[in-house]
């Protein structure tokens, strides 16, 4: 089975449960500090993929770090994935389980890069702006990039709008080429 669709089935299983325990905010929040700890913690992710280790072991591992930190549901379905052998795709079943949760909640994920960081004022502008604009809640993620020089870039839903000042340099840079080459020519 393709993995995107095995991480997708395991996702969304979660999801009705916690739909119905009326716990879904409660586990997006558990998948989110799990996915962290997965894209943070490289042996975390070795200990997973490791088939050498026992399922029993890595249950043992993951109740350590997380039990006392994540729902009874997010505990007994990691021990699931681990005793069905989905555990390699416990990064991929976040991700997914979080796209659902933002999916049935109409929330956008949105990132934004600026060249500086931006005061909470601006930030909390920023997203009123968006949710009128695209009637739905969002989730801002902000980064830093100095090499913008000034301006921003906002990507949504797989589109960019770059009013970056270093974008703008680069059109000029561009068009003055390409000026120079037509009057040299």
């Amino acid at each position: 089975m393709d993995e995107f669709k095995l991480q997708t089935r395991y996702a969304q299983s979660l999801f009705d449960l916690a739909k119905e325990d009326n716990k879904t905010k409660e586990v997006f929040d558990d998948m989110s500090m799990i996915k962290k700890v997965c894209q943070e913690n490289h042996e975390f992710q070795v200990i997973l993929k490791n088939p050498i280790i026992k399922p029993l072991d890595k249950k043992s591992i993951l109740e350590k770090i997380f039990k006392d930190r994540c729902q009874e549901l997010t505990i007994s379905f990691l021990s699931l994935i681990v005793k069905k052998r989905r555990d390699i795709y416990l990064l991929g079943i976040c991700e997914r389980y979080l796209e659902i949760y933002k999916k049935a909640n109409n929330i956008k994920t949105t990132e934004l890069i600026t060249a500086q960081t931006l005061s909470q004022d601006i930030i909390s502008q920023i997203k009123e702006q968006l949710k009128k604009e695209l009637n739905s809640d969002i989730d801002l993620q902000i980064r830093v990039n100095p090499k913008l020089i000034g301006g921003f870039c906002l990507t949504l839903e797989g589109k960019q709008y770059d009013a970056s000042f270093l974008n703008k340099l680069i059109k000029l840079k561009k068009m003055f080429a390409k000026d120079f080459c037509e009057k040299v020519s």
